[in-house]
């Protein structure tokens, strides 16, 4: 059985991901694709990672209903910072009758080099890589996958997004991960709940305009938060009137 290891934070996990790992199976490169959440990668900066576990329970959600995808939490069990190799020499051990590969981006092939024992691994692995961009391309020892779906975010960019309170974050990963990151407010999410409460304290301290931008982030949340369709509408009106009391004495 061929299995494609598709190592990664997954921080957090989105449709993009989920786009290239359904190519794979969808054009028989692959039987199965296994997502490899990383608990921590020895490339990326700690403080940058949302908790493992949640990480981890992301990616298991978002693939519960997709056949062929599974979640593998092998590198919470090793030695860390996790290595891709040592995980590699650790799974094939564990399912000698597997044949794995490895999954990755452009960024992948343009950083192996760095990566522990990086000629063992290129020479040792088949890696198949998906562009980023459409001018990317990386020759042998790596099968580009030419044809895989473009990512359009980044997992940064859409922290980035997260961060900023743009609400179309929420388009690009699944539901359920939205759910989840909301919940636990990862990157500095927000629940509608919050923007509400918000928006009520600034009201109370008069401070209209900090509650106004409270009250429509909870309705780009959720265009159907009625509460905080009533609390615009009334300081709109008190906005008005003294407006109107102010230049019609």
């Amino acid at each position: 059985m061929k299995t494609f290891l598709y190592f990664g934070s997954f921080n957090p996990i989105h449709n993009g991901h989920l786009a290239v790992a359904e190519y794979v199976l969808r054009e028989g490169l692959a039987d199965e694709v296994w997502l490899v959440v990383s608990p921590q990668n020895p490339h990326k900066q700690q403080s940058d990672l949302a908790e493992e576990q949640l990480r981890l329970e992301m990616a298991r959600r978002a693939v519960e209903s997709v056949e062929g995808l599974e979640v593998c939490d092998v590198e919470f069990g090793l030695p860390r910072p996790s290595y891709t190799i040592d995980t590699l020499d650790h799974l094939r051990r564990q399912f000698p009758d597997k044949e794995f590969a490895l999954l990755g981006g452009g960024d992948v092939a343009a950083t192996i080099h760095t990566w522990k024992e990086a000629q063992r691994l290129v020479s040792e692995n088949d890696i198949y890589i998906y562009p980023r961009g459409e001018h990317e391309h990386f020759g042998a020892p790596f099968r580009m996958l030419s044809g895989a779906p473009m990512m359009t975010h980044s997992s940064t960019q859409i922290r980035q997004m997260i961060a900023t309170e743009d609400g179309q974050w929420r388009g690009l990963v699944p539901a359920v991960v939205a759910e989840l990151v909301v919940e636990h407010n990862l990157y500095g999410a927000r629940s509608v709940k919050e923007c509400v409460r918000a928006g009520k304290e600034a009201y109370a301290r008069g401070a209209f305009g900090e509650a106004i931008n409270h009250f429509e982030q909870a309705q780009r949340l959720d265009a159907g938060c009625e509460e905080a369709t009533q609390w615009l509408t009334m300081i709109e009106d008190i906005l008005a009137f003294r407006h109107k009391d102010y230049y019609n004495p």
